[in-house]
């Protein structure tokens, strides 16, 4: 099963609807999950152990309704079984009614019930109900006979990332065993920003309670003017308590710095959600136009939350958000006064300080390091890698077998960067050594894995969760299994090739140490030999082996280089059957009777390529054979 799941929206909203993967995960442990949302939130869901892929929504799909189109038939192609829609605008109507998914489900709205499936209908959002954001989100899965309760969205961070944060803030004279409060001081917009005097008004009333405690500001780089202003509204004694210049250069080096926080206080928003998912205390100050019941996720002494109607309720007759366009006037009645006590009483419950600063790494990782999320089996399993030139896929490919227990990569002296990147991760074992052919490359790989199922991949190839999911439960069946096969889906950049000749290709990835051995004597598409019985898995595994055309056509030169010398072994002699028949064979073959005609341009140029890279090795064939 293949199901989609559509979010369009900002950070906040992106990682709430993120709890629907643990709820489907536990419903469809070998399910496909993919999450569709705009690219720049994706820091925020990165590292999620129930979601199998992203699509990411770009600008270009924003600014081009034919670009959106397009985006819609590639949804189309990947034929979903099941779309949640929870964006529920134009761009989500359109690729919902696009895609082939016999259910369709989204909320209700009058316009767009013909779309879908189910539509179901919201709670009304003035009800005193708490976690409206969340209920709402778990109530699209009641089609799916899903009743999910007590799940709240959650981040997480590496262990790298954390201890990152933590150096950093040492670097920066940060002294954690005193309170450390991060200052959501700027809202996304001017209608979700608390006055700068009244802001100003509560970080002097943080100081004058807490005054050994230090003041880290959040905001953007565009709001870095009105941040100072409001800097400048504090008083001089409070002022000193800032630094200014401690924050995080993208989205995750920040949360990495939130971690080690006592609390995040300021205005609600995405960086309160994200405060809340890293289980960092918060204290929120809500527009007058924003619903509190909906967004007031997990109120509790830990997180804790103020609103105008809270103090002022006879001005709402109303549900909140008519109030938006007024919410500047309103901001102004909503003075620092009215929950001065609550908030002294929240930063008493602050003392303690947060379980991260003091012992990170003998808490729970489970809740927040996504290292081994679903490490589960019993088996021990050895990942391996040959690497030469993998700077761009090495650190995925590191991460999707990060439910192995050890990883070995051996890698040919790589000169792009790889093995720099490769010192990133303390867990990975890395062996230089020259590279001869894969067989031997590969064989050697498996001489130094210590355990009894090996795991060997390519770094353009990707274990998604639910194909990881199939290998864990697989190998601790204890069946009469000694090696397992997996359908492989090609990509030409991000679109899929279908045919081409690429159709049918299963390889051998998953075996026991002492079934296999890889034939030498083929040193280019290496063959290994199983000892006793095999299995084709049912999930598939993504193989992003086309960058370019340069790219595929370099590989396809490389292949050939080294299939000429395992022909001149065997004695082959070229001749013009070789350089013409053949490679004109190869690429009618998969041109037209492999429907490499089907994938468009790409498979013109992939099917031109391997006609290519049949001459090309029986030219360099010719060379070996001058040359001796």
């Amino acid at each position: 099963m293949k199901i989609l799941v559509i979010q369009q929206k900002m950070i906040g909203d992106v990682l709430t609807s993120s709890i629907l993967f643990e709820a489907l995960r536990q419903k469809y442990p070998n399910a496909q999950l993919d999450y569709l949302i705009n690219e720049h939130t994706f820091p925020v869901v990165q590292n999620n152990p129930y979601i199998d892929n992203y699509v990411f929504f770009t600008k270009r799909e924003e600014q081009s309704k034919k670009a959106l189109v397009q985006f819609a038939l590639r949804i189309r192609r990947s034929e979903y079984d099941v779309v949640i829609d929870i964006y529920s605008k134009l761009s989500s109507f359109l690729i919902s009614s696009f895609s082939k998914a016999k259910t369709k489900i989204s909320y209700y709205k009058s316009y767009s019930t013909f779309l879908y499936h189910h539509n179901v209908k919201r709670l009304e959002t003035h009800s005193t109900t708490d976690n409206l954001a969340i209920q709402h989100r778990l109530d699209l899965l009641k089609p799916l006979g899903i009743h999910a309760k007590d799940i709240s969205p959650k981040i997480y961070l590496t262990e790298d990332e954390l201890l990152k944060g933590k150096a950093y803030l040492l670097n920066q004279n940060i002294d954690l065993s005193k309170p450390l409060y991060m200052i959501g001081v700027l809202g996304s917009s001017e209608n979700k920003t608390y006055p700068f005097s009244y802001m100003a008004s509560v970080i002097d009333t943080i100081v004058i309670e807490k005054p050994s405690c230090q003041i880290l500001f959040n905001y953007l780089p565009k709001q870095k003017e009105d941040a100072f202003s409001i800097y400048n509204l504090c008083r001089p004694k409070t002022q000193k308590n800032i630094l200014m210049n401690v924050f995080g250069n993208s989205l995750r080096e920040f949360l990495g710095i939130v971690q080690h926080c006592n609390a995040l206080i300021g205005n609600e928003g995405g960086a309160v959600n994200m405060a809340k998912a890293l289980h960092v205390k918060t204290f929120s100050i809500f527009s007058p136009w924003i619903d509190k019941a909906t967004w007031n996720l997990f109120e509790n002494k830990n997180n804790v939350s103020v609103h105008l109607r809270d103090y002022k309720p006879e001005i709402y007759t109303e549900p909140e958000k008519t109030y938006k366009e007024e919410s500047l006037n309103l901001y102004k009645e909503f003075k620092p006064v009215f929950f001065k006590d609550k908030l002294v009483n929240f930063l008493k419950n602050t003392s303690a300080g947060h379980i991260i600063n003091k012992n990170i790494l003998n808490t729970d990782k489970n809740h927040f390091i996504a290292s081994h999320p679903t490490k589960t089996q019993t088996a021990k399993i050895s990942a391996l890698i040959i690497t030469f030139n993998e700077v761009k896929h090495i650190e995925k490919v590191i991460t999707d077998l990060s439910f192995a227990d050890e990883i070995i990569v051996v890698d040919s002296y790589s000169t792009d960067g790889t093995l720099e990147k490769l010192k990133q991760f303390d867990h990975v074992k890395t062996i230089c050594r020259q590279f001869t052919n894969f067989a031997d490359q590969r064989n050697f790989a498996i001489d130094k894995a210590q355990f009894e199922w090996i795991v060997f991949i390519d770094a353009d190839e990707r274990i998604p969760k639910n194909l990881r999911h199939e290998i864990i439960a697989e190998i601790n069946k204890r069946a009469d299994y000694d090696a397992f096969l997996i359908k492989r889906l090609y990509y030409f950049k991000d679109k899929r090739i279908r045919f081409s000749g690429f159709q049918t290709d299963e390889t051998y990835r998953v075996y026991k140490k002492e079934s296999v051995r890889y034939i030498e004597e083929r040193i280019v598409h290496e063959v290994p030999e199983i000892l006793g019985k095999s299995k084709l898995l049912k999930c598939t595994m993504p193989h992003y082996c086309f960058e370019s055309y340069e790219h595929y056509k370099s590989k396809m030169e490389h292949y050939a280089k080294l299939k000429a010398m395992e022909l001149l072994d065997e004695g082959v002699r070229p001749n013009p059957f070789h350089f013409i028949i053949r490679p004109s064979y190869k690429f009618i073959l998969n041109y037209i009777f492999r429907l490499g005609i089907l994938d468009g341009k790409e498979g013109f140029m992939i099917c031109k390529l391997s006609a290519y890279g049949v001459y090309y090795r029986y030219i360099e064939l010719n060379r070996l054979l001058n040359k001796t």
